[in-house]
C-alpha cells in the first residue's frame, strides 16, 4: 500500500469509527476518532512527507501538550496526545514503506 492510500484508508476508518461511536452515544470517543481523522487529513494536505514536516508538527503539538499539562486541561491533553500518537504512526509508515 502506498502512503497516500494508507492515509486515505486510515482517515476513512477513523471517520467510520466516529460515526459508529456517535450512533452509540459515545461522543467523547467520536470526537477523538475525528481528531485522528483530521491528523491523517492534515498530513495528506502537506504534500511534503519529509522529516521537516514531522518535526514541525511534532514540535507544535508537543508545545500545545506542555501548555495543556501546565494548565491541567485534560481535554486538550487528550487531544494533543492523540495528534502526536497518529503522527508517530504515520512516521513509522513512511519509514517502513518510504
Amino acid at each position: 500500500m502506498d502512503l497516500m492510500n494508507y492515509l486515505q484508508e486510515n482517515k476513512k476508518r477513523c471517520l467510520e469509527d466516529a460515526a459508529r461511536f456517535a450512533a452509540d452515544n459515545r461522543e467523547d470517543d467520536a470526537i477523538l476518532a475525528k481528531i485522528r481523522a483530521n491528523v491523517f487529513d492534515i498530513f495528506m494536505q502537506t504534500g511534503d512527507k519529509t522529516d521537516k514536516v514531522f518535526g514541525i508538527l511534532q514540535s507544535k503539538w508537543k508545545e500545545a501538550l506542555a501548555l495543556a499539562q501546565e494548565h491541567g486541561d485534560t481535554s486538550a491533553i487528550a487531544i494533543e496526545q492523540i495528534k502526536l500518537e497518529v503522527l508517530s504512526e504515520i512516521e513509522q509508515e513512511v519509514k517502513c514503506h518510504g
